[in-house]
């Protein structure tokens, strides 16, 4: 009896943790979501710096934020 009951128990911590993860990702998803575009804009910047294609080498802040507006 006190297996299942150990049972029991944890699939039902497990169910809580699972839910409260759920619901954190479903009310933080828009944070999450800019979090990985920050990302994948840090990877494309440094890719195209890596690579030195003409297009995409800035000298300065200004020209970056002109071209981020396209």
């Amino acid at each position: 009896m006190k297996n299942w009951f150990k049972i029991i128990s944890g699939l039902l911590i497990s169910l809580i943790v699972v839910g409260a993860v759920t619901m954190l990702a479903i009310k933080y998803f828009d944070v999450l979501v800019r979090g990985f575009e920050s990302l994948r804009d840090h990877v494309a910047r440094k890719k195209a710096h890596f690579f030195g294609s003409e297009c995409c080498d800035y000298e300065d802040e200004d020209d970056l934020a002109e071209a981020e507006e396209l």
